[in-house]
């Protein structure tokens, strides 16, 4: 995985552009917007926060998955590229994407063909969830209007590992068994964390610190891969969307890495994880 910035390569049937979104310092944030060419108005907005540990990563990296959804659903995504540490470490990369969201709802029907009534998506992957449930918290605390409609989690980190609450120490055992993993392990964990510089306890890393999950969105997916330190993690908070009345899919991956679909994308599961994209995306729209 690396940071790159591409050229768009088009795609018959497709409308793929990017413009900017100036966050609260005035960076202008780069977004990727994928849609199909034939949707003019009135569309669900997907808000996608890449992977990358919060160091890497960029607008190539989920790049195919993007496409695949905007071909086979009638939404518009933006895929942020939000700032990366350890050059601007922590919170520069989540107040970034907590600023696109703040957009989409205050200014977005101004610049896209969107209507936030018919569906206000946010997700992501790996760092990407862990900002989607960050910022999914701050909105509620904040009374985000139009608010957000689904959560979309993929490979989700929420806690650090030296800031797991008491209650759940016994329930997130993952990420200190997990050790033999390819792609994450504890120590790029800690490495990755190092780099980003949050302190364990804030709650924009570790979610699970907050004392309500309550009203976060109607709807949640979570995608969970079975040979992963963070799985615990995810099937934790999944369970817990549960119980304050969200509706939660939950896809799990026996045996398989962190984000194997990034890393092997020509495996037959790997074709089938973005099957269950396309799926669980849809579900949330409905």
């Amino acid at each position: 995985m690396n940071r790159d910035h591409l050229e768009i390569n088009p795609e018959p049937g497709l409308d793929i552009y990017e413009f900017t979104i100036p966050a609260r310092d005035n960076h202008p944030i780069c977004v990727r917007v994928y849609k199909q060419s034939t949707l003019k108005e009135d569309l669900p907005l997907l808000i996608y926060l890449h992977g990358g540990g919060f160091v890497t990563g960029g607008l190539e990296t989920d790049d195919a998955s993007c496409r695949a959804l905007a071909r086979e659903i009638p939404l518009l995504i933006l895929n942020v590229e939000y700032r990366l540490a350890p050059e601007n470490p922590f919170p520069v990369g989540f107040e970034d994407s907590f600023d696109v969201v703040r957009w989409a709802a205050s200014h977005g029907t101004e610049k896209l063909p969107i209507n936030l009534q018919r569906g206000f998506l946010l997700g992501g992957t790996s760092a990407g969830a862990n900002f989607t449930m960050g910022i999914a918290h701050l909105a509620v605390q904040e009374k985000l209007s139009p608010s957000l409609t689904g959560l979309l989690f993929l490979a989700g980190s929420f806690c650090h590992p030296d800031a797991r609450p008491a209650q759940y120490k016994d329930r997130i055992l993952s990420v200190d068994e997990i050790n033999d993993a390819p792609g994450l392990t504890r120590k790029s964990i800690d490495y990755f964390a190092a780099k980003y510089g949050a302190p364990p306890e804030d709650k924009r890393l570790s979610s699970l610190l907050f004392e309500s999950h309550a009203n976060l969105a109607p709807k949640a997916v979570f995608y969970v891969c079975g040979w992963d330190p963070r799985r615990d993690e995810a099937l934790l908070f999944g369970e817990l969307l549960e119980k304050e009345g969200v509706a939660v899919k939950s896809y799990v991956y026996p045996g398989l890495p962190h984000g194997f679909w990034t890393t092997c994308p020509d495996l037959e599961v790997s074709r089938a994880w973005e099957r269950d994209l396309i799926e669980g995306v849809g579900l949330l729209l409905r």
